[in-house]
């Protein structure tokens, strides 16, 4: 039997996963949570083998969800469920340790298939989102010699930029300077060709650099 967890902020989305796993005898529907504070309490008391999460919650994204519940439940099998298509939150999800990735669009067929390969060991994506990361491989090649070269260090700072961190919080984490950041962070904006950090962070995406 397949234990499963579906963490999503939205009850109409839950109640409907649940009445397609009603109707299947290997998979069984242990539980709900509306958040990441509730998805990780859950975890402490119950056994999971799969997760089906939502990409945008209210406490956290399931971005750094997936990485967290994996860091502390390392043989959790996760699944990412949005409605994004932008191919740089696929890749970032994947990065992050999920096995699998669907649109919450996907036909239950998918859904059903999509948890007993993960929870089988194997990776599934949808053949929307192969197209996509396909697509985005072939335009990167393409693009190739513009993609701005940056330091390890830039490299660093541009992902925690990404998770949303202070400047303050950049330097703790890298026991740097704030000055230190702050130039690391003209410089990332001026090889991306951006004004400001919301620029900066498309850019990036823009460019496959996240």
């Amino acid at each position: 039997m397949i234990r499963l967890l579906v963490v999503d902020d939205h009850p109409i989305v839950i109640d409907g996963i649940r009445q397609v796993f009603q109707e299947t005898e290997d998979i069984l529907m242990m539980g709900e949570a509306l958040s990441a504070r509730e998805a990780l309490a859950f975890l402490e008391n119950h056994p999971i083998d799969v997760i089906i999460l939502d990409i945008s919650l209210p406490d956290m994204n399931g971005m750094k969800l997936c990485k967290k519940i994996l860091s502390l439940f390392p043989h959790i099998h996760i699944i990412g469920l949005t409605t994004y298509e932008e191919t740089s939150f696929i890749s970032r999800m994947i990065k992050n340790g999920a096995k699998g990735y669907l649109f919450k669009n996907s036909p239950k067929e998918e859904l059903i298939q999509a948890v007993r390969t993960v929870a089988a060991g194997a990776s599934y994506l949808t053949k929307a989102v192969n197209e996509k990361l396909i697509a985005k491989a072939l335009n990167k090649r393409e693009l190739g010699r513009f993609i701005p070269k940056l330091t390890r260090r830039e490299a660093e700072v541009l992902e925690l930029i990404v998770e949303e961190l202070t400047t303050q919080e950049i330097a703790d984490r890298l026991c740097l300077s704030n000055s230190t950041i702050e130039t690391h962070r003209m410089h990332l904006t001026a090889k991306l060709g951006a004004r400001n950090t919301a620029g900066l962070v498309k850019n990036a995406m823009m460019y496959g650099l996240i």
